[in-house]
């Protein structure tokens, strides 16, 4: 859901529980093709297509309305009206902020907890993505041909920039949009054909990352979209998602998962791409050792 009074990331929500849409992605090896459909209808606009009537969600997956309630029952809940309460329960726990959340006393069992969970938020965060996702992403990211736009939110900056640094390491025509919108709707005319826009954004997804999306999305980009568990409205256009765990006992959302997602793609933009990347790092410290003596 977007907040256009409040655009910034960062804060917590209220549980590290999955989510609705953790457990469609779980369950697509149960599901018949035509609830897979729904299944695949819903995350393409989640969680906006689940709050709709069960006539207008049929429309959107182009299933029938049995095909939506069966979906819905083996996903666990008693009916349409379940559902679409745990969905509200999910959104409430988006509009959630550092004001509203209880904050730790700072003592040693609290902090030892919070060590903990940093751990836990990696591991689930690496096991949320996919390989196939993965490697879409790593082979988008090696063709030289296209030339890659980066942006993060007001809390997912410094994932955004970390991703461009190792890009711009190893390949050419990496930019980073301007946070300034004048800047950027220049950044933004610069797209063309074929050309890769990577976002960041996580509750309380911003207003301008979702328009930046779209208008990439039409000039003919392939976006791919980092976010969290909640996922992002620019889920609806993104051509890759991308989920990391944010949420841990704090008040504020952390970016352990994202930076880990991140070292990773990296790690396999590395592999692949290394023969060709050892060339212009050499190159690189070619000049920066005549620059900074």
């Amino acid at each position: 859901m977007i907040d256009e009074t409040e655009p910034t990331e960062g804060a917590a929500p209220r549980s590290g529980k999955p989510t609705l849409a953790d457990r469609v992605t779980a369950s697509m090896a149960s599901l018949s093709e035509a609830e897979r459909r729904a299944a695949r209808a819903l995350l393409a606009r989640y969680p906006t297509t689940g709050m709709e009537t069960v006539a207008l969600f049929a429309e959107r997956a182009k299933v029938s309305a049995p095909t939506i309630l069966r979906f819905v029952a083996k996903l666990g809940f008693t009916g349409y009206a379940d559902f679409r309460r745990a969905l509200r329960e999910e959104m409430e726990a988006q509009a959630e902020y550092p004001l509203t959340r209880p904050h730790a006393d700072g003592t040693t069992t609290a902090v030892s907890a919070f060590t903990r969970s940093l751990v836990t938020t990696v591991e689930n965060s690496l096991a949320m993505v996919s390989q196939a996702d993965l490697e879409a992403l790593t082979d988008l990211l090696i063709d030289e041909r296209r030339e890659i736009f980066l942006l993060g939110g007001d809390f997912t900056d410094p994932a955004a920039r970390h991703l461009e640094f190792h890009l711009r390491k190893m390949r050419s025509r990496v930019r980073l949009f301007s946070q300034a919108l004048p800047r950027r709707a220049d950044e933004l005319a610069d797209i063309r054909k074929r050309d890769v826009v990577i976002l960041f954004d996580i509750r309380r997804y911003q207003l301008d990352t979702i328009r930046t999306a779209e208008i990439a999305k039409q000039r003919g980009a392939v976006v791919a979209l980092f976010t969290d568990r909640w996922m992002s409205d620019v889920a609806q256009v993104a051509d890759i998602v991308i989920r990391a765990q944010v949420d841990l006992p704090s008040p504020w959302d952390s970016l352990i998962g994202l930076i880990a997602l991140v070292e990773t793609l990296a790690l396999s933009i590395d592999a692949r791409q290394w023969p060709i990347a050892r060339t212009r790092f050499e190159a690189i410290e070619t000049v920066r050792a005549k620059l900074i003596p």
